[in-house]
């Protein structure tokens, strides 16, 4: 990869509003040593290995935005979808995402954010859509977990 991937956090601005909060490079190091940046952590989420492992390929469904469960998902985004309705919506949920090709939008309401294969993206219980202004296919892994809402949230 030639341009440095960046991590991008969005949350909530003075103004209520979502938008990005952090917009920064990923650490690379040099050389031949493995490399690892860690790129967010929160209070402990535990999952049970010993669960059944249900279905293979479970259909999706909003509760797993709902429900204090955690999802893992590819999804693709093909070229033109969301330039009529980027779907913006809120869950009380921290959404991190990883743009594995092409490059999509990050739609907030303070603002959009463009985001390039090998950006790391994190939602903090943020109002956000999507789109894709390109004219390539772009596939992001997703991992969604339930959040605690915000205290101005709570009421």
């Amino acid at each position: 990869m030639s341009v440095t991937p960046r991590r991008v956090i969005a949350g909530i601005g003075a103004d209520g509003r979502s938008c990005v909060v952090r917009d920064e490079p990923i650490p690379q190091a040099g050389g031949d040593a493995m490399s690892l940046a860690t790129l967010f952590t929160g209070p402990i989420a535990r999952t049970s290995n010993a669960a059944p492992l249900g279905e293979s390929f479970p259909e999706f469904s909003m509760s797993q935005l709902t429900e204090p469960v955690y999802s893992m998902m590819v999804v693709s985004y093909p070229p033109g979808l969301g330039k009529d309705d980027p779907g913006i919506h809120f869950t009380n949920t921290a959404d991190h995402f990883y743009i594995i090709e092409g490059e999509v939008v990050l739609v907030l309401e303070a603002g959009d954010v463009v985001l390039k294969a090998g950006d790391v993206g994190i939602c903090r219980g943020a109002m956000h859509g999507w789109r894709n202004d390109s004219d390539r296919l772009a596939r992001l892994v997703t991992f969604v977990l339930p959040a605690d809402p915000l205290p101005e949230q709570e009421s």
